[in-house]
């Protein structure tokens, strides 16, 4: 018998997880609605068409070989362009979730830490634990804001950084100025680096966001975004990093490990250079959609006894507070399953929460959407 090692029993990520489970109920010839993965594929988007066509080009030009490991050239000044850094301080990567292992390798020692915001991605998580790092997480308020006194409460001597996920996944929360400012004061106080996660950025409907780095002034912040969400393209899998403030030092160690590990798809980072550089007309329609169906999820969660959600301003997902006779968020979201309707544990993205939740997320369309709040609320009132 071959015994796995003890650190890939670490490893887990909920918003996957579900899926077997729910696909043993489809055999037996449920209609599953997925609530699940924020792709927004499936749902019938597609990433600009000026994209599109720089990977055919790219193709038809034999991008096919080995690029330069930190990243195509003329990506990286169109990244240093965008980011307001130096190309330097710009690392291309195999989606952020590459980049976001590299953070974790370049600053993480065992029984060190992040701490991380609750709820939380829950890559970091995994990460944390593959790094043996201790867990650590600052709470939100109501309206899924951080709480600044607990994030000063959760720094010890053994934290090496602030993780920011601004807009907020699960939560779709656009965190206010003054919310970054704070973070960034006690980032500064402590000495700490901010851990930007800007994968959302441009994905805002409700306000407007500031992020860390427009605050941060001497505070260093390593900054991750992707062609994932933004463009829509997650498929793509391209991402990057950039350093902003005194990171000098790091420079040569994310070097080193993008050197490790080769480089990223070539013709994918081509697609990236249309993206930064074409235009950018599908983010307001696409926001004015997600809006649409952001205020239909609002409004169920409302009318149906049991629920309630901070509405998101932001990203593509609902963190719902369900109420109910279940002991965990994990055994509703199970018992959930029988319904048809696939969605995520909150539990999964932090396990500190107070109380039971869950994530949707709200790329379906609205006649998908009604359907999947219709089985919840029959679900609900039949316990």
């Amino acid at each position: 018998m071959i015994e796995p090692s003890v650190r890939s029993q670490l490893v887990s990520y909920p918003i996957r997880d579900i899926v077997q489970a729910a696909k043993k109920i489809e055999k037996k010839g449920t209609d599953m609605l997925y609530f699940n993965i924020g792709d927004p594929a499936p749902y019938g988007f597609r990433p600009p068409q000026h994209i599109l066509d720089a990977v055919k080009e790219a193709i038809d030009q034999n991008y096919s070989g080995y690029s330069p490991s930190g990243g195509d050239p003329e990506l990286k000044q169109a990244i240093a362009e965008h980011e307001n850094v130096d190309t330097e301080d710009v690392f291309v990567t195999v989606g952020l979730s590459e980049g976001i292992d590299f953070i974790y390798q370049a600053l993480m020692d065992p029984g060190r830490n992040f701490v991380l915001p609750s709820p939380s991605y829950p890559l970091y998580i995994t990460k944390q634990r593959l790094a043996y790092g201790t867990l650590e997480f600052y709470d939100t308020d109501q309206s899924l804001e951080p709480d600044i006194e607990s994030l000063r409460k959760s720094i010890t001597p053994y934290t090496k950084g602030i993780v920011v996920i601004n807009p907020n996944n699960p939560a779709g929360t656009v965190y206010s100025r003054k919310t970054i400012q704070d973070i960034v004061d006690i980032a500064g106080e402590y000495n700490l680096p901010i851990i930007a996660d800007d994968v959302y950025d441009q994905m805002v409907f409700d306000g407007e966001l500031t992020p860390v780095k427009k605050l941060s002034k001497d505070v260093p912040v390593i900054s991750g975004n992707s062609l994932s969400k933004n463009y829509l393209y997650p498929g793509a899998r391209v991402g990057y990093l950039s350093l902003h403030g005194e990171t000098e030092h790091l420079r040569d160690v994310f070097q080193r490990l993008c050197n490790q590990r080769l480089s990223a798809n070539w013709e994918m980072q081509r697609a990236y250079i249309a993206a930064l550089k074409g235009p950018h007309d599908h983010i307001k329609k696409f926001n004015a959609e997600l809006k649409e169906r952001r205020d239909l999820v609002v409004k169920k969660c409302n009318e149906i006894e049991g629920l309630s959600v901070a509405p998101p301003k932001g990203a593509f997902y609902a963190f719902i507070e369900v109420e109910g006779p279940w002991k965990t968020d994990k055994e509703f979201v199970y018992e959930l399953l029988e319904t048809g309707v696939v969605v995520v544990p909150g539990s999964g993205f932090s396990p500190t929460l107070k109380k039971k939740y869950f994530r949707m997320v709200i790329l379906p369309k609205l006649e998908q959407i009604e359907e999947g709040f219709g089985r919840i609320e029959k679900f609900l009132r039949a316990h």
